[in-house]
């Protein structure tokens, strides 16, 4: 089995796996699956495994030979005739489940199978004039075979199809299996083989979309109405279809697709087109008409009421006719899969009626999927996220692209959060978001520009951070600038710049989210939210030849208090952390602008002719003998977030070096 591995043929399906498993116009996340036969026995893509992603060492073992018993036995069996087959047929212990599909690919007499959704070629598999259309456009170089419940069933229809296509013409069953309201299959005796088919076969239907009526093109948006109700609905909706594990993740698109999605649209209606529809999207949506963002409060939850009511379960996708698409999901990879299916599915409608009439899956065929077992293993294994004290939760941090902000992005990651790292500097707070999505996860963590002191700008960051995740659940002000000078001789353009980004951009920042918060805590009236300014010792004492710091630190705990008392009505809880000084981060050992230079610079330290004795000397003013560290903070933090009976405080963080009286 070990050279079945290192078998050039596994080797070729991995490359066709992921050369379209890698394409979303060929298939969405775990969707699809893929297949090489070595020797008698089966190899398969596990369930839940993306295409594009797919190894060698990921394939499930099964004998082709107890599959293909299987397919024709009568004997009844307890449970999914598939995965009963499967238990059967397996090589050695698999510690993965096969594909749901397994029985297809056992029976196609091709090395090499690979199971598709297109969004073109389902243009034609999801059309009520598939068939004929099939037989026009590619003849006898495909089989046609309509819509079937998937497992036995399917494999049954598919090697009657075969059957009777060797009847009819005497020859060789084509490569190419057309599954209404389903995909396609494409086998073959090497990737290249599967590669040119199927790139032969959307050509030809693509052609023959381009020659058939436009879309039409929809209205212009309007920017700030799908900000104002985008800000309104999404965090709402967060609260309403969370969960014991936390609040949803509401990731929307507001492209002209999305926005062109009318509440009478069929494509609303009439229902999903095929299986993964329901299984990542839902049969149905939720349909929200909304107004203004003053009414969408009630909108909003009289909706849902109403399709609960009809659905008996809550929705994951969600449509705001002129403004666009939202879908909720446990993180943000799964809500925006869920997003880009049914996005897919508007693009499969639109596009079936334009050269047919489309086809949607009736009651019966959909109840199959909803109830299915081995669609609910699927979802269970995709429904695995992230661990910790705060796994479900939506972080932002400003000032997060270096220094304290950083390292408090990185461990409340640890902790299980996403996080949105809001800087100025948007370029390395998107490189290091981007190293930290390749280590904790897709979509665990974001960049968005903010300058904290333009209050536009803080409105525009945060209207972003909806966009991706619907709202945010522990919001760190943590942006901050040091101008060390004596009184007598700073500029007053060094104090403002201080007091702008410190007091002010605390302030602008706060004026940005408690609005998201207030809207998702109206819809989970149990959880608190928080916000936690990362202030400093320095707001609790005086710092010589360092004022204007001080004064904004201050002013800065005087509006934790204020904010505290003023959003508890909102279920925010606001907080301070004040860490003691981080020596070895940027602020304070920049050989340029650091603060080491600028109070040896300054003469803050009596004595002092290096940055070494600078740094020594405030070392030593610490009863712990060290600079503080983002993991220090960042444990203060989540401290704070686990308390429910604690706001306006100001907790320090400085090894002893400042105690609370």
């Amino acid at each position: 089995m070990t050279d079945h591995l290192a078998h050039p043929l596994t080797a070729e399906l991995i490359e066709v796996s992921r050369r379209f498993g890698a394409d979303p116009a060929y298939v969405r996340a775990g969707g699809g699956n893929s297949s090489v036969k070595l020797d008698g026995v089966l190899y398969i893509k596990p369930s839940g495994t993306p295409l594009a992603t797919l190894s060698a060492e990921d394939l499930v073992p099964l004998r082709n030979d107890v599959l293909l018993e299987a397919l024709t036995s009568d004997e009844q069996v307890e449970g999914d005739p598939v995965r009963a087959a499967a238990q059967k047929a397996q090589v050695g212990n698999p510690t993965r489940r096969p594909s749901v599909e397994i029985l297809f690919h056992a029976l196609i007499d091709d090395p090499l199978v690979l199971h598709l959704h297109p969004i073109t070629a389902n243009a034609l598999t999801c059309n009520a004039d598939g068939e004929p259309l099939a037989a026009r456009l590619l003849g006898d170089d495909a089989i046609w075979v309509p819509y079937i419940d998937p497992g036995v069933p399917l494999a049954v229809g598919i090697e009657a199809a075969r059957r009777a296509y060797t009847e009819r013409t005497g020859n060789k069953p084509p490569t190419v299996t057309l599954l209404g309201n389903h995909g396609i299959i494409v086998s073959g005796a090497s990737a290249a083989d599967i590669t040119a088919e199927t790139e032969r076969v959307t050509a030809i239907i693509a052609a023959e979309l381009e020659a058939a009526a436009p879309v039409p093109t929809p209205p212009p948006a309007d920017a700030a109405r799908t900000t104002s109700v985008l800000n309104a609905v999404a965090p709402r909706l967060r609260g309403l279809l969370g969960s014991d594990a936390g609040p949803a993740v509401v990731t929307s698109d507001t492209s002209d697709l999305a926005r062109s999605i009318a509440a009478a649209d069929p494509i609303v209606a009439d229902g999903p087109m095929i299986p993964d529809q329901i299984v990542y999207a839902a049969s149905f949506p939720l349909v929200v008409e909304v107004p203004d963002a003053e009414a969408a409060a009630d909108a909003v939850t009289a909706a849902l009421d109403a399709y609960r009511a009809e659905h008996d379960r809550l929705p994951v996708v969600t449509v705001l006719p002129g403004v666009g698409v939202l879908a909720a999901g446990t993180d943000l990879p799964k809500a925006a899969n869920a997003l880009a299916v049914y996005l897919d599915h508007v693009v499969v409608a639109r596009d079936a009626d334009r050269i047919g009439s489309v086809r949607v899956m009736d009651a019966r065929e959909r109840r199959f999927i909803e109830t299915w077992e081995a669609e609910a293993y699927r979802q269970a294994q995709a429904a695995r996220g992230a661990v910790g004290r705060l796994a479900g939760r939506v972080a932002m941090v400003t000032g997060a692209a270096q220094g304290f902000g950083l390292g408090i992005t990185e461990a409340l990651l640890a902790e299980g959060a996403s996080v949105i790292l809001a800087d100025l500097n948007i370029d390395l707070a998107s490189a290091n978001a981007e190293r930290l999505a390749s280590e904790h996860g897709a979509g665990r963590a974001r960049a968005v520009r903010v300058n904290v002191s333009d209050p536009d700008s803080c409105l525009e960051a945060v209207a972003e951070a909806v966009r991706l995740y619907g709202g945010v659940d522990l919001f760190v002000s943590n942006a901050g600038i040091v101008r060390s000078e004596g009184v007598m001789s700073q500029p007053v353009a060094d104090f403002d710049l201080v007091t702008s980004v410190n007091y002010r951009g605390y302030f602008c920042c706060v004026r940005a989210i408690a609005p998201i918060m207030a809207a998702q805590r109206g819809a989970d009236p149990g959880r608190w939210l928080d916000i936690v300014e990362v202030n400093s010792k320095s707001g609790l004492e005086g710092s010589k030849r360092n004022f204007a710091y001080a004064g904004s630190k201050f002013g800065g705990i005087g509006l934790t208090q204020s904010f505290a008392l003023e959003l508890v009505e909102y279920g925010i809880k606001v907080n301070a952390v004040c860490p003691g000084n981080f020596l070895d981060g940027p602020l304070w050992s920049d050989p340029e602008r650091g603060l080491f230079v600028q109070y040896l610079a300054a003469g803050k330290v009596p004595g002092a002719t290096t940055v070494e004795d600078v740094r020594r000397f405030y070392e030593a003013k610490v009863p712990m003998g060290r600079g503080c560290l983002p993991a220090d903070v960042a444990r203060a933090i989540v401290y704070i977030v686990e308390q429910n009976y604690e706001t306006g405080q100001a907790v320090p963080v400085t090894g002893g070096q400042n105690m609370l009286n």
